[in-house]
């Protein structure tokens, strides 16, 4: 199979850069088809917010969250003016291309000044 460990990082790499500047071909060309139905659950904001929701994305980390020689997984942080959006992503070789198996919401982060404060100290 051609799809190489050290692949699976440009991969991931490559699709933040599609998210990022909304390059929906490229995501799409990147997901597997099992981790359809779960991406279009995120982009609805079923789960609280989505990447399309956050004004201009304005980068993002890349950290390596486990692999073996059938997966690897990755966790994509996507900054912009409204917080931070992680999003927890397996990736397996399909047909000798690294692609998106699994995907899902880790967590937002709102910007410091985003929002009211939550009680006192007590």
């Amino acid at each position: 199979m051609s799809a190489e460990p050290g692949d699976v990082r440009a991969a991931v790499e490559r699709t933040a850069r599609a998210v990022m500047t909304g390059n929906l071909a490229q995501v799409m060309a990147d997901l597997a088809p099992e981790a359809m139905a779960q991406l279009m659950q995120i982009a609805s904001g079923a789960q609280g917010i989505s990447p399309g929701q956050l004004p201009s994305i304005e980068g993002f980390e890349v950290e390596e969250d486990g692999a073996s020689a059938e997966e690897a997984r990755f966790r994509v942080r996507f900054r912009s003016s409204a917080g931070t959006l992680t999003v927890a992503t397996t990736w397996r070789p399909v047909m000798g291309q690294w692609k998106v198996a699994e995907i899902g919401l880790a967590g937002f982060e709102p910007a410091a000044g985003g929002g009211p404060q939550q009680g006192a100290q007590g």
